[in-house]
Formats: structure tokens, sequence, C-alpha cells
């Protein structure tokens, strides 16, 4: 049954944003608090459940006093502002309206538990109940700007060690001036998302596995990486360091050929470097999940969640136009000269491979962001060395498109096969180094690899 109290010709019943309590207890702080967290509301202190007058007892400025310094104590961010006590006298008695309205810095918390369901309350029909964590993060998402590093962190107890030493490298305060200006902490002093990517607590991780061969069927190593995203991106790297092999050839004109040496790696440096990066800043962090990094023999790939950005086409990226998921992470990634500029990543990947024959590619993936990097020394088993390289179809295929891109399309209409049975052998085709492949549009085009044609 609803209570109520009679206030002149009106009935007043308990609802979502009234409340009547007979004296003060931690309940008054916890309704206050669902209050500000939901629509706001009127607590009547001095009533009880059913709207029978009681009084305060006691001196009701000192009781008003009391109200006003616990809640303003208790709760983070400051609530002041928010909520006013005043007192009313009825049937003799002074009693305590207290009048909080919604709060701007939701979800409020008390103060020592945080961000957690015994920490934060909300109103639900006329009572006052703790938050679940899915309802508290709901909260900071339905008050925040739509971007995740922008928004609250649930978690506030944060260190940053490994940052600390990256902004010390570059010669770059890191205070608390420089951590707001930053976008990490909140004008209210609470850190955000963004801190807490940075923060030595992150909670997103990397995996990255070296596999034999062209497949994922066995594994050579794996490994995962935790911690700071400066931190992922300093182990990453040199993780990938370790197995990026060199290939030295003597180059130069006789007779001094022999004295030059170069040196030629697998993959080049800043292509790692940039695609990782991307990997990184581009990736939606609503979305649970690691960052992937494969290498196999023949190629490199890394693989993000949250797929490309409205709007934003292959030739678009490779153009340098950027549209950032993540626009404070790469600012200071930019700041601190991890990365050179805006947009630029992609079109230096596609820039180190210049000279090669195979060429980086950006295939179409529901719900996640491949950036595929080529072995610039694989050899592909020769054609004698597997029959289905020195089958009619691959010849057919080689010969009728000796330096044009085709699509499976086409290769099925020069071979009669279907669409699908042209695919499967495509693919199989590029893993063995025949042919590469190029997203063009809607359509992947496919290229024969010049030196590298079946007998």
């Amino acid at each position: 049954m609803k209570a109520y109290c009679q206030q002149g010709a009106l009935k007043v019943l308990e609802s979502t944003t009234i409340e009547f309590k007979r004296e003060y207890n931690e309940k008054v702080t916890h309704t206050m608090l669902a209050f500000l967290n939901t629509e706001g509301g009127e607590l009547y202190l001095g009533l009880s459940d059913d709207g029978a007058v009681y009084g305060v007892a006691g001196d009701i400025d000192l009781e008003a006093r009391r109200v006003t310094t616990s809640f303003r104590d208790s709760v983070t961010p400051d609530p002041s502002g928010y909520f006013k006590v005043e007192p009313e006298k009825r049937e003799g008695n002074y009693i305590l309206k207290i009048t909080v309205g919604r709060g701007s810095a939701i979800p409020y918390c008390l103060s020592r538990y945080g961000l957690v369901p015994q920490g934060v309350y909300v109103r639900v029909g006329s009572s006052t109940v703790m938050a679940t964590r899915e309802h508290i993060r709901r909260m900071i998402k339905d008050n925040g700007a739509g971007q995740f590093t922008v928004e609250l962190s649930i978690e506030q107890e944060l260190t940053f060690e490994y940052a600390d030493g990256v902004f010390a490298g570059k010669d770059m305060p890191f205070g608390d001036r420089q951590k707001q200006s930053l976008g990490l902490v909140r004008p209210d002093g609470r850190y955000t998302n963004l801190a807490l990517i940075l923060s030595d607590q992150c909670p997103f991780n990397t995996k990255a596995a070296i596999f034999e061969g062209t497949s994922k069927e066995k594994f050579k190593d794996r490994k995962e990486f935790s911690g700071s995203l400066f931190k992922q991106i300093d182990e990453v790297l040199a993780y990938l360091t370790v197995y990026n092999r060199v290939r030295g050839t003597f180059e130069g004109t006789a007779p001094a050929k022999l004295a030059y040496r170069v040196d030629h790696p697998d993959f080049p440096s800043i292509a790692l470097r940039e695609a990782y990066i991307n990997a990184l800043i581009h990736r939606d962090y609503y979305i649970e999940g690691s960052v992937l990094v494969s290498m196999f023999d023949d190629r490199l790939e890394f693989m993000s969640l949250g797929g490309v950005m409205p709007g934003v086409t292959h030739d678009l990226m490779l153009a340098g136009v950027s549209v950032t998921r993540n626009e404070k992470l790469a600012h200071i990634f930019y700041r601190l000269a991890m990365i050179e500029a805006f947009g630029t990543g992609i079109p230096r990947i596609y820039s180190a491979y210049e000279s090669s024959a195979a060429k980086p590619e950006i295939p179409v993936i529901d719900g996640g962001f491949l950036i595929r990097v080529p072995n610039m020394n694989y050899r592909a088993p020769l054609a004698s060395e597997n029959s289905i390289a020195t089958g009619p179809n691959e010849k057919r295929l080689l010969a009728a498109f000796p330096d044009s891109g085709f699509s499976k399309e086409e290769a099925a209409e020069v071979l009669g096969i279907s669409a699908s049975g042209a695919y499967k052998l495509l693919q199989r085709m590029r893993e063995l180094g025949l042919l590469t492949s190029q997203k063009s549009g809607k359509k992947l085009l496919y290229t024969a690899v010049q030196n590298k044609q079946a007998p």
C-alpha cells in the first residue's frame, strides 16, 4: 500500500519523487543519492511511512546542518547546489523538507564504495534500490558524449607508473593539470575511460600468435599482453621484432659488390608499428575482446574490434582521410610522436610496400577492422611442389590475366566454374604467392605476381 500524508486538501503519496522518513539514518542518504541519480525528488524527515507527523527531535537547525554536511561529505562528486534542506512546521512540530534535483554528473556514488552497486542508488517506483553494474554502465553511457574515452571510468583506483615513464622519456609533464587538459580527468575530479586504458589497470589486452605455415593449424608461439596501452605497444612490437626475420643481400657494382650488405626484414618496421597503433586507436572499446595479432609465414594480420567508421571507404583511407573513433587517444599518441599525424597511418603502411610486388590488404570484415601486411621475403612453394599450382585452371587464369586485376566472377567465367569454386581457387593461389588481392569498391580484385607464375 502506498504511504501518504494529508497536506491541506491534497493527499501526498510516496512515489518516485516523494519519500517519508520518521528519523535520520543511513537510508536518508541513500534516498537523497537515489533522487540525485534519477529524476530528483523531495524527502520529508519527521514523517512516518503512513504520513503521520512525528517531527524532528532536538534542535531543527542543527539537524538540518547535520543532514547537509553528512550528504555533502559522503557523496562523490560534490552534490552541493543540487539539494537544499528547509525546516517546516506541521501540526505544531518541525519537520525537514529535503529537496534534491537531478545531478549533472550522474552517476553519483558514496565515496567510501565508489562506482559499484553498494555505492550507487537509484529510484525504482517508490523504492530506493542499489543499481546493478549494468545499470551503472548504462547511466555512464547515457550521460556521456557517445565516446568511450570521454566517459566516466567505473574503476577509479588507477595508477600511471608506466605512463609516467613514457611522458618523462619525452620530457613532457604529466601531472594533475596535464591529466585534466588531456582528458584523463573530468572537471569533477574523476577519471575517464581514457585514463583507464592508459593506466596500469587497463582491462583490455592484446593476444599475439606466431603460426607455422600460412594457416592457423599449428602454433609456433603465442603470448598475451596486458597493462597500459603504452606498455602493450612497447611489448607487442618488441615481441614481433624477435620473429621479424632479416634476409641479407650484397648489392652494388662489381668489383666492390660484396662490400655492401643490405638487410631486408620480412615486414617493414614502420608497417608493424603503424598497423598495431592503428588497431588500438580505432578499436571499439565498448566491445569486450582482445586486439589479435597473427603472424604467418607469408603475412601478418592485425585485427581490432569495431569495424570501419561510417562513411569511410578504402579509397578515403588511402588518401589519408581519418574519422577517429577515439579522438582524445589519438591526440595523446600524436603529442608523444607515436603517430605522425591523423590519417597518415594507412598511407604510410602502403608506402612501405611501394617497391614490393605483394601489397597490404584491408579486407571488409563484419564488426572488425583487419590490416594484412605481406612478408616481403616470402617465397611461396614452387609450382612443381604443389599439384594445385600446376593444374590447368591456374595456368589458364595466369595466362588470361597476366598483368591486370580480375574478380572471382571473371575468373569463374574464364574457367567455366561457379563463383564460389573460383573464390576457393583464388584464395589458394594467393596463399601460394601466385596472386595478390586488393579491395576495389565492393569487389576484391586479384593480380598475378609477375615472377611467381606457374610454369
